[in-house]
């Protein structure tokens, strides 16, 4: 047992480890900057809007359909840490480490005799994971949804005080609402069990709390003029969610629904995992605790239920659940046999092979804001630009407006149309990066005109093209 423990120990090192490195430089993504321009423009100006996306739906003006606890949280960050790169990923590690802390809390609580050895395993498990791992300094709300909502059902699980654990837990599970809509079924999986279990009681403070702090999300629609309009408008036709309304793309969704545990092998690892441990266990499953049973049942078929898109990005929602059913149905019986051995082996080679991966686009790429800021010489400084949405960092406060790549593409993706849009749009340069954010509708490298605009920088990676004004 001591020479297992020390191997367990000495694996999980390991992992961590190369979890640290993935951190060193980590190449932001579109939802970085994304939000992170909502967060700067909601501590900077009081309210959510976007330039980014100047002409869609109003949003430069005011964006009243938005993640807000989780983009007030960016604000603060912002606030105290300067407007930086690393400053809006902390939104994914802060949630991450609460994460963990929570489910050893979970494996302590439920494991008296003997928590160290599960703990080691669950955590390998955590730090192997592709999904994690690549979230856990990502400026996305799903991981600080998770925290909040799994936080929820520890306090309904939790024997002592009753009554402020149930208004806690419906605290949570409102939190979990403002980070994000889909946080509802937090709310309904809460009200549901208790309602189940038949504690009238608890059920009552639950819902009085989680309504309460839920009304809390329409502060900025109440004080904005036409605000509740102005809300169903952008949210009927946000262009990224406008198709999945009405009974026939509902109905694709839910059809579809079991394509979001499977979407990639990082999505898959997990969930077949999961499911092998369910088969081989079958027999103990009637021992898994009643209410991780009932709870995650609820969660599921309440998202499946109201879910507009079954993407693998909504996956972590549900993860923590996942990996405590784990937990729970390797400890009723634990075994040792060549399946299992498989299985495992698939999964940490996938959660290996996507952190190294990380690794290699950080080192590879370097610091993407130190490569924007060597542009600036190139680049005129008081021009409207139509950049990738990286360039948020560090470059976002050193032009008058710049406008994404992404709002063109709500447009059109034709490629001719591209330099029309933006002259349109008065943008005095086009910037493009050909290695990290290629997109479709980019002009064969080294293109020396386009319609209205003027190569004047090519470098193999980046092309800056001037309007022909200048």
């Amino acid at each position: 047992m001591l020479y297992t423990s020390r191997l367990l120990v000495t694996c999980l090192s390991i992992l961590v480890f190369l979890f640290l490195l993935t951190l060193w430089h980590r190449t932001p993504t579109g939802d970085d900057a994304w939000f992170a321009e909502q967060s700067y423009w909601l501590q900077k100006d009081g309210i959510v809007r976007s330039e980014f996306f100047r002409g869609i739906l109003g949003w430069e003006n005011q964006l009243l359909v938005s993640h807000k606890l989780f983009l007030a949280l960016g604000a603060g960050l912002i606030k105290l840490f300067g407007l930086g790169l690393p400053t809006v990923q902390l939104m994914g590690l802060i949630p991450f480490c609460v994460l963990v802390a929570e489910i050893i809390a979970y494996i302590r609580q439920e494991n008296k005799l003997n928590p160290s050895y599960f703990i080691l395993l669950v955590l390998i498990l955590v730090f192997s994971n592709r999904v994690l791992i690549r979230l856990s300094f990502e400026n996305r709300p799903e991981l600080l949804l998770a925290a909040i909502g799994f936080g929820s059902f520890l306090c309904i699980k939790s024997q002592r005080h009753p009554l402020r654990h149930a208004a806690l837990a419906g605290l949570l599970a409102g939190l979990a609402m403002l980070c994000h809509l889909n946080g509802v079924i937090y709310l309904i999986a809460g009200a549901c069990t208790y309602l189940y279990t038949r504690r009238f009681k608890e059920a009552m403070f639950f819902s009085l709390v989680g309504g309460l702090t839920t009304l809390a999300y329409f502060i900025d629609v109440v004080q904005a003029r036409d605000g509740f309009s102005i809300w169903y408008h952008q949210f009927r036709y946000d262009p990224a969610t406008q198709t999945a309304f009405g009974w026939y793309p509902k109905l694709v969704v839910l059809l579809t629904f079991p394509r979001m545990f499977f979407e990639s092998p990082e999505q898959g690892a997990l969930s077949g995992l999961l499911i092998f441990i369910l088969w081989h266990q079958r027999r103990f499953i009637h021992q898994l605790p009643g209410l991780i049973k009932l709870y995650s049942l609820i969660l599921l078929v309440s998202f499946w239920l109201i879910t507009k898109h079954g993407s693998g990005s909504y996956m972590p929602l549900f993860m923590p659940f996942m990996l405590v059913i784990i937990y729970e149905l390797y400890r009723s019986n634990p075994f040792k046999d060549w399946s299992l051995r498989i299985v495992l082996a698939a999964y940490f080679i996938i959660g290996l092979y996507g952190t190294i991966e990380i690794i290699y686009a950080n080192y590879t790429l370097g610091s993407v804001p130190v490569a924007y800021q060597k542009l600036r010489p190139y680049i005129p400084g008081n021009a409207t630009g139509l950049v990738p949405l990286t360039f948020f960092f560090d470059e976002y406060e050193q032009y008058p407006r710049l406008l994404c790549h992404e709002n063109f593409t709500y447009y059109s993706t034709k490629q001719e149309d591209f330099p029309i849009w933006a002259n349109r749009h008065k943008a005095g340069f086009i910037l493009m990066d050909y290695l990290y954010r290629p997109e479709a509708f980019y002009p064969k490298p080294g293109t020396k005109k386009l319609p209205f605009y003027k190569l004047s920088y090519y470098d193999g990676r980046f092309a800056v093209y001037l309007h022909q004004s200048r």
